[in-house]
């Protein structure tokens, strides 16, 4: 169990350089110059009680900050899994992290990816995803991933800039991912982030047909 009382990471600095090189390099893969807060992390989470036997997968784990608030809430016999595209990253998280399982590839293998890993439908996903960077097919894709991988009673959480809520690709996605959930929760806003970003929660996904 990792104490509640939260340090800087000393990886923190090196964190930010690379995010700020794939933003630059690769914006599409990355959201933001700055990894995400703790206080972003502990909004995704807030209200849901993980339950021994659930499956949690987390898209784009990054450098971790979701993951560490999730490995914190686990119980025994819990599973997770991080989808992480990014060879580095991935690296990264396998080793700050032993106790967790991370497999290198993309959200839109979901269904797949849980299969190979022996792993049921999720009961959550957590999404670290830039959204409002993708272009509207690659969303779909995802998206239509993430309710096929789901529980019937599932629920999907992710979020969005502030400054890119006005974003065409942002209100497309809202529209879209409305289409494939069947109850859309309130948003919560953390200003302690950066940049200052809204959560946005869905649950109890729209069967396939």
């Amino acid at each position: 169990m990792i104490s509640p009382n939260h340090h800087p990471s000393p990886h923190r600095f090196r964190d930010a350089l690379h995010f700020a090189s794939r933003f630059i390099t690769r914006p599409g893969s990355i959201g933001s110059l700055w990894p995400s807060s703790r206080q972003l992390g502990e909004a995704m989470l807030a209200g849901i009680n993980i339950r021994p036997g659930d499956v949690i997968v987390e898209y784009g784990p990054g450098t971790g900050p979701f993951t560490r608030v999730i490995s914190e809430r686990m119980p025994q016999n819990a599973e997770y899994i991080g989808i992480e595209h990014d060879t580095e990253l991935h690296r990264n998280l396998v080793r700050r992290f032993p106790g967790m399982r991370f497999h290198h590839g993309s959200a839109e293998e979901t269904p797949d990816i849980l299969a190979h890993h022996r792993l049921g439908r999720a009961r959550l996903v957590i999404s670290g995803l830039p959204f409002a960077n993708m272009p509207s097919s690659l969303q779909s894709r995802i998206i239509k991933s993430t309710r096929d991988a789901l529980h019937h009673d599932g629920i999907f959480r992710t979020f969005t800039y502030l400054l890119a809520s006005l974003n065409p690709r942002t209100t497309r996605f809202r529209q879209l991912i409305a289409e494939h959930f069947h109850q859309h929760h309130d948003s919560t806003t953390v200003m302690r982030n950066f940049p200052p970003a809204r959560v946005l929660g869905y649950s109890h996904p729209v069967q396939s047909r």
